[in-house]
């Protein structure tokens, strides 16, 4: 016999920011959304796992990574092609987003609010309480053994 099951659909909140949650419900449960640059797909996270809703098409898929707890935050490069997972323990994901494959982890020392991609996709930002931490982003030109590799540090901005 042969099984190839996969996951399409998932049952629960597929959406609900981190602050906005925080102050009706008191647990700050939820994630962001994001859409991808043509517009035509959501991206929303349900619970630890992330789903892609096509837009045009009207089907759903699943990932098939699974993080460690909720997720907080998910990040999408510019050209569609890492996407970057955030759940609520600090544990980050890069993920390659059209084959679903986890492609980096990395623990964060602080609580992550949020992170964001730069425009030209190089680096990734990343807000933890009043400081700004700036990685490189990996990068098939530079060979590195830790795809991400901290940039700098800024110190003094605030939420």
């Amino acid at each position: 016999m042969k099984f190839n099951y996969k996951l399409q659909r998932l049952c629960g909140a597929y959406y609900g920011h981190p602050t906005s949650t925080a102050n009706q419900a008191g647990n700050g449960n939820g994630s962001n959304l994001l859409y991808t640059s043509d517009g035509n797909t959501l991206i929303s996270s349900v619970s630890n796992r992330v789903q892609v809703l096509d837009l045009k098409t009207h089907t759903v898929r699943t990932l098939p990574i699974e993080a460690r707890s909720n997720i907080r935050c998910l990040a999408m490069s510019p050209d569609d092609a890492m996407l970057l997972v955030v759940d609520s323990q600090d544990y980050a994901m890069l993920v390659n987003f059209h084959r679903g494959i986890v492609l980096h982890r990395i623990k964060f020392k602080k609580k992550t609010r949020q992170c964001c991609f730069s425009p030209d996709g190089r680096y990734l930002a990343v807000t933890q309480g009043k400081h700004v931490q700036v990685w490189y982003t990996p990068n098939h030109m530079r060979k590195e053994f830790c795809p991400l590799v901290l940039h700098r540090t800024y110190t003094g901005q605030s939420d």
